[in-house]
This record gives structure tokens, sequence and C-alpha cells, in this order.
């Protein structure tokens, strides 16, 4: 047979505590029903409480006064260890702010030693397209100010025939954003249809340095400039000129027929007017 070394108190607290029940009548009750006696030790007569009677005291009190901090003012503490015995609440913490500073960035990624270089490109990009924008007339609205309305605005214009519009609001975006090589080719092809070949060969020129590095993303946007810019030579009757240029698109795009025939083209022309001249 197994014996049982549990007082009555303790069987009455742990049959509650898996009923579920746990309530502060009930320590009461396992406490009372303790036994409390007192005996001498050293000379001195001291209460021979057991510590199991304060953890029992213990968690009634938890139970019944969950956030009440206990007043040991009116108790009488019995032994040195019996207040140690006995937890106090402290109740709920005090919220305080903490002042936090970080570094300020414009990016929404990790600052990266390896993109720094780019990123100042950027900023410096952004900084003097912010002073353009600026200095804008103040009647001026907002979307006016955008460089990709404006070519939009611009397509419209050049697709309705009003091609002196067209220029005027792509030369608005090219102050706005001059780091576009778009909006030069497009104004190009609105000089050519003016009869302002200078003025498109300048801008298919500008559009060529802003093309760099050489890659494949903007190589057809290349083709189209050098062609473009071949064609208003042609016009200004330099056709050296248009043949180096007809002859550049060609390697670009060995496939383009159309350019395969303007540089069969010029070579006879070209050969033409060279026999005419020595006769």
């Amino acid at each position: 047979a197994v014996v049982s070394t549990q007082s009555t108190g303790e069987q009455k607290y742990l049959h509650s505590v898996k009923r579920g029940s746990v309530m502060t009548d009930t320590f009461a009750e396992v406490i009372s029903s303790l036994d409390k006696t007192s005996t001498e030790k050293d000379g001195s007569l001291i209460n021979s409480y057991d510590e199991r009677t304060y953890k029992f005291e213990k968690i009634k009190f938890n139970l019944g006064n969950p956030l009440k901090p206990r007043d040991y003012s009116s108790e009488v503490i019995s032994t040195p260890d019996q207040k140690s015995l006995l937890w106090e609440s402290s109740g709920p913490r005090k919220s305080s702010e903490i002042a936090v500073r970080f570094t300020p960035r414009y990016f929404p990624s990790a600052a990266r030693e390896s993109l720094r270089e780019e990123e100042e490109t950027w900023l410096a990009k952004n900084t003097r397209a912010q002073s353009v924008v600026k200095l804008a007339d103040g009647d001026t609205k907002e979307k006016e100010r955008n460089p990709v309305w404006l070519a939009d605005k611009a397509s419209i214009f050049y697709k309705q025939g009003n091609f002196p519009a067209a220029i005027n609001a792509y030369s608005e975006a090219i102050n706005i954003s001059s780091g576009l090589p778009k909006l030069y080719i497009n104004r190009a092809s609105a000089y050519i249809v003016l009869n302002m070949f200078e003025n498109a060969v300048t801008d298919c020129s500008q559009a060529l340095e802003l093309l760099t590095p050489p890659v494949e993303r903007n190589r057809m946007s290349r083709v189209r400039t050098l062609a473009k810019r071949g064609s208003a030579y042609c016009q200004l009757d330099k056709l050296q000129q248009a043949l180096e240029d007809y002859r550049l698109a060609q390697q670009l795009a060995p496939e383009d027929q159309n350019l395969r025939v303007d540089v069969s083209l010029l070579e006879n022309k070209l050969e033409f007017n060279t026999k005419t001249i020595l006769q």
C-alpha cells in the first residue's frame, strides 16, 4: 500500500486544484485546518508554521488580490523568513517614452557601400530637377511641371499635327529634366517635319551622348537616333555624314532591310556625284 505523506490541508488543496475551483475561501479552509503549535528552540519561543503554510498563504493572497500590493504594517512577522515567503504584487509597470534618432535615409532599401555612387548620382539629378520645378512659374500647375506629363502632351500634339506645340512641350520637359534621351529624339522628329534640320541634328547628337553606355537595352534607341540624324544630314546635303550614320545603324540592326536599302542608295548617290565631279 502507498502511504501518503501529505497533510490533510495539502490534500484538500491539491483536490481543489484538480477540480479547477481554487478560490480564496478554499485556501482559508486549508490554512485553518493546518496544525499551529509552538515549540521551544534555543531558549526562544517561535511559531512552528512550516514552509508549506506560507506557500499556501502566498497563493491565497495572490489569487484574491492579483494587482493589490500587500500591506505588512498591520501584520505581526513571527519569523524572519515569513515576509520573504509572501509575494507582493508590484502592479502594472509605468509607461515611458524613449527618444530614438535615425540617420536620414531617402531610399527604402538599406544603405550599401557598392550602391553609394549610384545613389549620390540620383540624388544630384533629383536635386537639380527639384530646383528647376521650384523656379517655374507660380501659376503653373503641378502636373505641368512633370516631364512625363509634358512628354505625353507633346506626343498628343505631334499626332494631331500641331508640331510647334509639340516642340514647345518637349522643350519645357527638357528644361525640367535634361537627362531623358527620348525627349530629344522626339523633338528631333518634330524639327524634321518643320524642315529645321540643323536643330534635328543637334538633338540627335545630344540623345546619342545620353544613350551611354552602349548596351543591348538601348540598342534600338541608338539605331533610330542614328537613322534620324542620317535623314537630317541627307536633307542638308551632307551625304557622307548621312552614310556614316546609316552604316552605324545597320551594324547595330543588320536584320533591318530598310537600313540596308538606305545605305545602298546613299552609296550609289555618292558614287554618282563623284563621277559627275570628275567629268
